[in-house]
């Protein structure tokens, strides 16, 4: 009984790291895949819309304007469009679309997203 007493003593850090990096690693696989996108590509405006209706309705239509490194050409429509995106207009290396949580975050993984900007709602007086 006594060699038993020892033998957990000696092995529990042992063990007790094996526990926290498993939570660990079970924790950042099943947060990770719901989560990847790329926020430095995003306003601010953008980024806190996404976070606060990923909580309510990640079904709600966003509408956003989005910058491309270089002129947007129709292999490049088709694969925004693949990921969900309903592209409104075009202007060279500049588009309005519209999508969900999870499509914009999708595209904002694209390398020739520069940037992703929310729609501002004009008054007009």
């Amino acid at each position: 009984m006594k060699n038993l007493m020892v033998l957990i003593n000696q092995s529990f850090p042992y063990l007790f790291a094996f526990a926290t990096l498993t939570g660990i690693l079970i924790f950042l696989t099943t947060c990770s895949s719901s989560a990847k996108y790329n926020s430095t590509k995003m306003d601010a405006s953008l980024n806190q819309k996404i976070l606060s209706l990923e909580k309510e309705d990640p079904n709600i239509i966003i509408q956003f304007t989005g910058k491309t490194s270089v002129v947007i050409n129709d292999q490049m429509k088709k694969e925004i469009q693949d990921k969900g995106i309903k592209i409104e207009t075009i202007v060279s290396d500049i588009f309005t679309a519209n999508g969900t949580v999870k499509s914009i975050k999708e595209i904002s993984l694209l390398d020739y997203i520069v940037y992703l900007e929310l729609v501002k709602n004009l008054e007009i007086k």
